[in-house]
């Protein structure tokens, strides 16, 4: 699709850290209580701490998609009812945007790093949900700076296919993180059966040249360079595929690479925020919004937020949707 006059969806991502940066319990709270006990007992204070107003910010300088991180210091239970009262606090002010939180990551099965969703379709504010596509493996450094330790984040196709089903169930955009050209097919698949939700997204990631979290750690690239050429060849691989897809790089700041331009001269939507771009940029949130923005609007595309955004995406409002 030619991008000349397709309007922009900007996404941020919005968290600082992984853990202990927006929310704690009080000091008497249980290890493990229920949901809703858990998150009346969440500190109102932490609650409005930096992912929270990075949220807010970005959601003011005109992005559509939030994606946040939950503080991994907490008990599981604790962890499901801070994503919960941050996706509420989040639709209380911005009441159209589209969030997706990362996984719980202190989880050991497939059912508890994704336990947060159900949870968030009773809570009324399930809005997206994120499938990261294939196992991907990220590099360790050791002292001498080789890459001999790793860790791997992703779904299996069974785990992925178990998160594609609850979306229809309670038709819910996806956002599909792919890290390699090749998981391109497995979503022409599921897009073929119709079987991916008004809204689905797809995220093509890149790696960057720092390790996520960091300032400027070195790294070894988790995914493709951000380049014209490693996009082309997503874009040979998702022909034929009516999604709309953006561009984000782990470890960057995708603005600066050469591939933002020419994404959204192609069509392409784009995702910004603190939690990539690993010390290459003193812009905050809101900031990398509004330079996402600014550079969408060089090449002729307007961006669009909110109803809008729903709207061009073909997302039901909110409160049609099935809790």
């Amino acid at each position: 699709m030619s991008g000349s006059e397709t309007p922009v969806i900007v996404e941020a991502a919005v968290s600082l850290e992984k853990a202990g940066g927006i929310a704690v319990l009080a000091d008497n709270a249980s290890p493990a209580i229920d949901v809703e006990a858990a998150r009346s007992a969440l500190s109102e204070r932490s609650l409005y701490g930096p992912t929270l107003a990075g949220a807010r910010a970005s959601l003011d300088a005109g992005a559509s998609i939030i994606h946040h991180h939950q503080d991994i210091d907490l008990s599981i239970e604790q962890q499901v009812a801070q994503v919960v009262r941050m996706n509420e606090e989040i639709l209380a002010t911005h009441p159209h945007a589209l969030i997706y939180p990362a996984p719980l990551l202190t989880g050991t099965t497939h059912a508890e790093v994704h336990q947060h969703y159900p949870a968030l379709a009773q809570a009324g504010c399930l809005t997206m949900i994120a499938v990261e596509l294939g196992r991907t493996v990220f590099a360790v450094m050791d002292e001498t700076g080789l890459p001999n330790n790793s860790w791997v984040n992703g779904q299996t196709y069974s785990e992925a296919h178990d998160l594609v089903m609850l979306a229809n169930k309670h038709q819910t955009p996806l956002a599909l993180g792919i890290y390699t050209p090749s998981m391109c097919y497995w979503i022409r698949e599921y897009a073929e059966r119709g079987l991916l939700p008004k809204g689905t997204m797809v995220k093509i990631w890149f790696g960057g040249r720092y390790k996520v979290w960091t300032n400027r750690e070195p790294t070894v690239r988790n995914a493709l360079a951000p380049t014209v050429k490693a996009l082309d060849a997503y874009l040979e691989a998702l022909e034929g595929v009516d999604l709309p897809w953006l561009i984000a790089t782990q470890g960057d700041n995708v603005l600066d690479t050469p591939v933002a331009r020419y994404a959204l001269e192609k069509g392409g939507h784009i995702r910004v925020g603190e939690e990539d771009v690993s010390g290459t940029t003193q812009l905050r949130n809101g900031e990398l919004v509004e330079a996402a923005i600014a550079l969408a609007a060089s090449v002729g595309r307007p961006v669009v937020s909110g109803a809008a955004a729903r709207e061009y995406l073909g997302v039901k409002a909110r409160n049609a949707e099935v809790a």
